[in-house]
This record gives structure tokens, sequence and C-alpha cells, in this order.
């Protein structure tokens, strides 16, 4: 039940994008994945949890840990940007106002939870290829390891109530 609540809300959050595809979401679905792709996935999925969490904590007037996770979140992006360029990728832009925050902050903890557990299988998803690049293989592995400790921080966060 549980599982479902979640997804239920993933789902409303996600259906306020306008953007087919978008982030882990469009990874998930896409069994044909260019490098090119991994990359446009990765980089939506870091600006959707940075701009997600700029709202949480504008929402809740809250800080930690979004605000940790926030910073982690945008050195993921400047990681990603050399290989967005090397790769000559494009990808969509995501706005604030695209983005429904739950009611309470436990369920932003929930849904935490589980878009780091998306984005992890996101990430190992990619690092099977075997003819990925060097180069991208090592930034998602990093991002992959900074997705895991952002889930613990969650779920600490969601131990509480």
């Amino acid at each position: 039940m549980k599982k479902k609540f979640i997804g239920i809300i993933m789902i409303l959050v996600l259906s306020s994008l306008t953007f087919a595809g978008y982030g882990h979401t469009g990874a998930e679905k896409d069994n044909n994945v260019t490098v090119q792709e991994m990359i446009k996935y990765a980089i939506e999925d870091e600006i959707f949890a940075k701009t997600e969490y700029d709202k949480i904590m504008k929402t809740f007037d809250i800080d930690r840990p979004f605000s940790n996770i926030r910073r982690a979140e945008e050195t993921h992006m400047e990681m990603l940007k050399p290989l967005i360029e090397k790769y000559n990728v494009n990808y969509e832009k995501l706005e604030e106002k695209d983005l429904v925050i739950p009611e309470t902050l436990k369920e932003t903890f929930e849904i935490g939870v589980q878009a780091e557990i998306d984005n992890i299988a996101m990430y190992e998803k990619f690092l099977k290829d075997e003819n990925l690049p060097d180069d991208v293989r090592e930034v998602f592995t990093y991002l992959r390891d900074g997705s895991k400790n952002h889930l613990r921080a969650f779920e600490r966060q969601l131990s509480k109530y």
C-alpha cells in the first residue's frame, strides 16, 4: 500500500511536467538508450531534483536535508556539463512552476526516498552498458554513489515520522 501511495504521488508530480520521457522516468522506459540519451536523462534528473528541493524549501520553510542535497545536485550538474558539451547533448529545461509539491513534509521525504531509488536504478542500468565511454562511466558511478548518500539522508528523515 505504501509503495502504491508513493507511486501515486510521483505520478502527480511527474504528470505536472509537460515533458514526455524526462529524467529517470524516461530512462526507465527507454530500452535502447544511446550515450547521448543517457546523459540527457541524467542532467534532466539532476535538474528535476534541484528544482524540486528549491520549491520544497520555499514551501515548507525548511533547510536541511534539502539544502545539502541541493548543493550536491548542483555539483552533479557541473560534472555533467563537460559530457553534455563533448557528446553534443540537448535536454529539456524545468521550472519550479512545473512541479506539484505534496501537502506534508513526510510525503516529500517519501518521494525523496523513491526518487533516489529510481535514480540509482537509472545509473545502474546505464553502467551495465559495456560500451559506455570511460569518462561517462566515471561520472555516472559518482552520481549513483551520491544518490545512495541522498537515499540514506531521506530514509533518516522519514524514520522520524
